[in-house]
């Protein structure tokens, strides 16, 4: 590339808004396996964020002190060096208190840094009303709201510049896929467990907690686009059954799974 070239690029690159992200684990981890039976992808979610922003930071608030969201934190710290943890003494648990505690920061970070200029908030919570309009009628900033789809404040959705909920279908779907792509690796190993359709639906919903009308639809999904397949299998003498097996290397194409 001439140095023509390399002043041309430069000049009519375009500038990204100064951003910086707050996030309610809680809410992100807690509804969407309540309502998907799947579990943040934090890693995935900040790298499409900068791809549109410069991001600062991205803050990580939530009380880490309970089964299942504990083990959360390796992954989380993969993604950011600032989590907050909020877990309180009292033996019951306060959500509150993680909303309080990232309410400070909100407010603190807007007086503190003026030039930020998009505050990304991902809760679903509607005591996020009150800073989101100060953010907007007040300073003047962009505020987007990233919560788990059917948990969040209407009126949250209605004040925010912007709203986007996760997860969307395709990550929803994929996510049941990588559900089943486990299950047919397990049982891939099983010669005592034979692997019918129903079968697998009915597995891989019960472990992962998901509705089996879910896993059914994106099963026969895996089996229309080639990545599943159906073979007879022979059980006794005279029976045969149909069974479920898995398309290796057009599952591989997918970076669904990994010879490895």
């Amino acid at each position: 590339m001439s140095i023509f070239q390399k002043l041309f690029k430069n000049k009519n690159a375009v500038k990204k808004d100064k951003a910086i992200a707050f996030v309610d684990y809680e809410h992100w981890y807690y509804s969407i396996q309540k309502n998907f039976g799947l579990k943040p992808e934090p890693v995935s979610w900040r790298r499409k964020l900068e791809e549109q922003y410069d991001l600062e930071d991205v803050m990580v608030f939530a009380d880490f002190g309970h089964k299942g969201i504990d083990g959360e934190l390796t992954k989380l710290r993969n993604m950011t060096n600032t989590i907050i943890e909020t877990q309180q003494t009292f033996s019951r648990y306060k959500k509150d208190m993680t909303d309080f505690i990232m309410l400070d920061y909100i407010y603190q970070t807007a007086y503190t840094k003026p030039d930020i200029t998009t505050f990304i908030i991902f809760t679903g919570d509607g005591h996020f009303q009150s800073v989101t309009k100060y953010l907007i009628q007040k300073l003047n900033k962009k505020v987007i709201i990233y919560g788990v789809r059917d948990s969040v404040s209407k009126q949250l959705r209605t004040v925010a510049s912007e709203c986007y909920m996760l997860p969307t279908d395709a990550e929803t779907l994929r996510g049941y896929y990588e559900m089943i792509v486990s299950n047919l690796a397990y049982v891939s190993e099983k010669s005592n467990i034979i692997p019918t359709f129903n079968g697998t639906v009915s597995a891989v919903a019960r472990h992962n907690e998901v509705p089996e009308e879910l896993i059914h639809a994106a099963l026969q999904e895996m089996l229309d686009k080639g990545l599943i397949y159906q073979r007879l299998q022979r059980v006794a003498f005279n029976k045969e059954v149909k069974v479920v097996a898995a398309n290796w290397e057009e599952l591989a194409k997918q970076g669904l799974w990994s010879f490895n």
